[in-house]
């Protein structure tokens, strides 16, 4: 009897191991930083079913090489949802700032399993102040690890969840976003700004959804 138990608790363990290596990184809690926040079970679970509702006909989205992306209008639940006040405020909690919505279209983005990802990059200042972009994931049965270098220079990683938020102030910490290998990442990107005042980058940033008439 000893030894079979001895023998099921090592095939156990080895399973336990494999699932380790072959899933992706869950991070085990909150990421609270000052130029980069993620935080999970983002919105009600009715908003979140609410949310998974938008169109995802492609035919309806900017084929851009490495994503299919696709502007919301002011009008969309996506709009209503995030830009309510509750939802403001949840995230003012981990914000020094004051931030409130912004006008700049909230975008659906498709990252599929071909797509090459996120090169290293600054998000571009669209403000006279520095915005918080949003990056709120829908569905990801990716292997998509997003990556930025902390302010001490070390490099930090997440997989995000479904129904996570994960905020990054621009113009501050370099990320990346590696290719999703498998499956496909859906996301939402949007801003909260601190000011109304946009610079040039703004403007220039609006002719990628010309086509929509926005």
């Amino acid at each position: 009897m000893y030894r079979l138990y001895k023998r099921a608790l090592s095939i156990l363990l080895i399973i336990i191991l494999i699932i380790l290596i072959i899933l992706p990184e869950y991070p085990s809690k909150n990421i609270i930083d000052d130029n980069i926040i993620y935080i999970e079970d983002f919105l009600d679970t009715s908003d979140y079913e609410k949310i998974k509702l938008l169109d995802k006909d492609r035919n309806n989205f900017i084929f851009e090489n490495f994503r299919y992306s696709k502007p919301l209008s002011k009008d969309s639940i996506a709009h209503y949802i995030f830009y309510d006040k509750k939802y403001i405020h949840k995230i003012q909690n981990y914000v020094g700032d004051k931030i409130f919505s912004s006008k700049f279209p909230i975008e659906h983005r498709f990252y599929h399993k071909e797509s090459t990802g996120m090169k290293m990059h600054k998000d571009t200042l669209l403000y006279s102040k520095p915005q918080y972009e949003a990056i709120y994931t829908i569905q990801n049965n990716s292997k998509s690890m997003t990556k930025w270098n902390d302010g001490n220079g070390v490099e930090q990683k997440v997989w995000t969840k479904p129904n996570s938020l994960l905020v990054v102030k621009a113009d501050n910490y370099y990320h990346y976003v590696t290719p999703p290998i498998i499956g496909e990442r859906e996301i939402l990107k949007l801003i909260y700004t601190q000011t109304n005042q946009i610079n040039s980058n703004y403007i220039n940033e609006m002719k990628r959804f010309n086509k929509f008439n926005l």
